[in-house]
């Protein structure tokens, strides 16, 4: 997705906490069981930093460690992705005194507080993408747009690979290859409009 789609997206979800699911999975980057299975105490305003350790298998509904060893990671957390955090927390304190819970995970789905369920956010986010874009998104889908918005602003390949938590860059070329042909047909537009001499 392009920034103003993502954007459309957003202003147009009318469910807040699918909403705010979809704005921290596109302003972070993370895997969708990454951000389901993070706690609050994952979360580290102070120090700007997501510790990501874990993550929610929706199939057996259990946590368990994440993808790889290089998916054991600190997300930075940008201005956009703190004001989004902030957000969350104030929601899910609501919930949490509405409903007595002492759980603490950052997202919680129902009133018993369980993990948010991977295939009842994809029908939501497939219905309201195609209903708002046109055309259905995925919730991975939201992990590619972070990776090509970032490249798109001239973060380096290896930057984006180790936030994104893959085992090496390569992976990263080869998964936004098109968004590199994106941005060198951008960059041939620039230089065809010049002159050197």
């Amino acid at each position: 997705m392009e920034a103003n789609e993502l954007k459309q997206l957003l202003q147009e979800m009318s469910d807040p906490i699918w909403s705010l699911l979809t704005e921290f999975l596109a302003l972070s980057g993370m895997r969708f069981g990454e951000v389901i299975a993070l706690e609050d105490s994952d979360v580290d305003l102070s120090a700007k930093k997501i510790h990501v350790t874990k993550t929610f298998d929706s199939v057996n509904k259990v946590v368990t460690s994440p993808k790889s060893f290089c998916s054991i990671r600190d997300v930075y957390i940008q201005k956009e992705l703190e004001v989004a955090c902030k957000k969350i927390r104030a929601l899910m304190l609501r919930r949490r005194l509405m409903y007595g819970l002492d759980k603490q995970l950052l997202f919680m789905f129902s009133e018993k507080g369980t993990h948010i369920h991977y295939y009842a956010y994809n029908k939501y986010l497939r219905e309201n993408s195609l209903r708002i874009l046109g055309r259905t998104i995925t919730p991975h889908a939201l992990r590619h747009t972070h990776a090509s918005l970032l490249m798109e602003q001239g973060i380096s390949i290896d930057t984006i690979s180790r936030r994104l938590g893959h085992e090496n860059s390569d992976v990263t070329r080869e998964i936004y290859l098109h968004v590199t042909k994106k941005l060198q047909e951008k960059d041939n537009q620039q230089i065809a409009k010049i002159s050197i001499l």
